[in-house]
């Protein structure tokens, strides 16, 4: 699903990417490990190009996602990013209810009609395991859920649009035991119809 060849990424002369040839399966869970400023996130910013605004940045090398080269010349980037969805370490949650967190990215890239979106809703909130803490309180702000009701209200968002890959940027760094415990549950569950890669420093998540 995922291929480097020869790969590399430069912020102006400063190379955080070198030479890098690797190939992740489909349906698959891959832990991309390393100490803070080894290029970790500059490789996820990578997969969904997006890198691209940053004025001294380039590439070398070609990066594919099923079989398609993502920095060939016409490359639709908004389609791309519907392909490839990001989790980022801090929970991203809009100041909006519930409902229309999940619903945010349908709205805009989907062709799902209107009256589809509760059942959809439902059905991505009970994939991140967060249906039955807020089925009653759809209505309300997001920003009043815990932080790890919010990181799986982020990843519930992400999935809604159908994504073929999931990049996770530590996302369990600012979460306490038990949300941690929970969002690589989850993740797991979620393998069997989604690429998986998981950016961490710790040892022993990356083996589980």
């Amino acid at each position: 699903m995922i291929q480097f060849e020869n790969f590399s990424a430069s912020f102006g002369d400063r190379k955080v990417v070198k030479g890098l040839t690797c190939k992740l399966p489909e349906n698959s869970i891959s832990a991309l490990i390393g100490v803070s400023g080894s290029g970790k996130t500059t490789l996820l910013r990578v997969l969904c190009r997006m890198n691209d605004r940053i004025e001294n940045f380039r590439t070398e090398g070609d990066v594919l996602i099923n079989g398609t080269n993502i920095y060939r010349p016409g490359t639709n980037v908004y389609s791309l990013r519907r392909k490839v969805g990001m989790i980022f370490q801090k929970p991203c949650v809009f100041p909006i209810s519930i409902f229309d967190n999940v619903v945010f990215g349908v709205r805009e890239v989907t062709k799902i009609p209107k009256k589809d979106y509760p059942d959809l809703a439902e059905k991505v909130l009970r994939e991140v395991f967060l249906w039955e803490e807020v089925k009653d309180r759809l209505n309300e702000k997001a920003t009043t859920l815990s932080q790890g009701q919010q990181q799986r209200l982020t990843l519930a968002r992400t999935l809604a649009v159908g994504p073929d890959v999931l990049l996770m940027d530590e996302p369990t760094s600012s979460l306490d035991p038990e949300s941690t415990a929970a969002i690589e549950k989850l993740v797991i569950s979620l393998k069997n119809r989604h690429t998986i890669l998981w950016v961490t420093h710790q040892h022993d998540q990356a083996h589980s």
